[in-house]
């Protein structure tokens, strides 16, 4: 573990002092060029260094834009993260829509180390696939379901590949088919603590769905859009005619709207979820209440989950300045066994957060939120691309 911390410790600092020779060799210059009525020395160094550090890791071409960023993240969970983030934005065949394909090599001081790849590509007018391919190995948490919410520290290593391709049947339709499979390897220990706790998943195994997949989208981009409306219903059968080691059937629904209020400036968004599995379904898939896609207010996406999960949020998003931007959010929800008295225990997250946009000419950002939720928890993410 202090070996893995060194070498994370030794990589960040190549990635610090690399900037700031750059930004010492050049400084002069960033203050030059005043020209604008108004103009500070301090706002033109600012943006000027900003623009410059981004141009030394993008490279922009008619067809597509190539970035390598370092790759910045922090979260309860994981801890800091640290990492490399090459990603290619190019053109699609459908206006307004980017195929996207972003590759995450990171580790991180709770020793984590992940190898993540993520695309979404129009290949065809009428045709387009997504999905994420990662294997990772960390010291994950546990919850035991009882009164004291007593947890342990375990280490697990994942594989997970999820993809789909549909088609567009008709405007804004897209009709087709999703995959995923999944490997979990616990530690010995692990395993007889789940065995001895009656856990579902307790020896991890493999994981294998397939199932239909609905979408409707009227979104003016798949990148941070500013208005229409999105909905996907995806229905998945896991362990069909005995395949891997679990069976059950699992379904979500995810309905999501965008209001514009200002072009490129200031965005409603709002989002609702419904998520059920069957009760073979290991503990973790399980549908989850927390962690940065859903309630942020709580930081461990395992702290609570169960069969049927509900929520609701709502979400301002306001341009400040330059390539910034921030986001004030409240969310509310809740997980339990079933949907017949959905709201006995429900439980609101509040927060906000900052936005900085990689790209320069398009809304790729980079999130930092912090969340608080009424049962006493806290949450704090810094990743690529908006929540939702």
């Amino acid at each position: 573990m202090a070996y893995r911390q060194n070498r994370l410790v030794a990589f960040c600092v190549f990635w610090i002092v690399t900037v700031l020779f750059f930004l010492t060799q050049n400084i002069e210059v960033y203050g030059k060029g005043i020209s604008n009525k108004g103009d500070t020395l301090e706002y033109n160094i600012i943006v000027n260094l900003g623009e410059q550090v981004l141009d030394w890791v993008t490279w922009e071409e008619e067809q597509y834009v190539f970035t390598i960023y370092p790759s910045l993240s922090a979260s309860a969970r994981n801890g800091f993260v640290c990492g490399l983030a090459p990603t290619i934005k190019w053109n699609s065949f459908r206006p307004g829509k980017s195929n996207t394909l972003t590759v995450n090599i990171e580790t991180s001081t709770k020793g984590v180390w992940q190898f993540q790849l993520e695309h979404e590509w129009f290949f065809h007018p009428q045709w387009m696939t997504s999905g994420e391919v990662f294997f990772i190995d960390r010291t994950d948490q546990y919850w035991f379901e009882d009164e004291n919410m007593e947890s342990f520290y375990f280490e697990r290593e994942e594989f997970r590949l999820k993809w789909d391709l549909l088609n567009n049947i008709f405007s804004k339709v897209w009709v087709g088919a999703e995959w995923l499979f999944s490997y979990n390897v616990f530690s010995d220990e692990a395993e007889g603590q789940f065995l001895l706790n009656g856990t579902e998943g307790a020896t991890g195994g493999w994981l294998i769905g397939i199932g239909p997949k609905f979408e409707f989208d009227s979104r003016s981009r798949t990148i941070a859009p500013q208005k229409g409306t999105w909905i996907q219903f995806s229905p998945s059968f896991v362990g069909p005619w005995g395949w891997a080691n679990y069976r059950y059937f699992r379904t979500t629904l995810d309905v999501r709207h965008y209001h514009k209020l200002k072009k490129d400036k200031s965005t409603l968004a709002f989002q609702t979820i419904l998520d059920f599995a069957g009760s073979k379904a290991p503990f973790y898939e399980r549908p989850q209440i927390g962690g940065k896609e859903r309630l942020r207010g709580i930081a461990h996406p395992l702290w609570k989950t169960g069969n049927a999960m509900w929520m609701l949020r709502g979400e301002w998003r306001q341009h400040i300045w330059w390539r910034i931007g921030g986001v004030f959010f409240t969310e509310f929800g809740e997980v339990g066994e079933n949907f017949k008295d959905p709201f006995n225990n429900i439980i609101k997250s509040i927060g906000g957060g900052l936005r900085f946009r990689m790209l320069p000419h398009d809304p790729l950002n980079v999130r930092f939120d912090i969340g608080v939720s009424s049962k006493g928890t806290a949450g704090f993410y810094v990743s690529l691309k908006e929540a939702f």
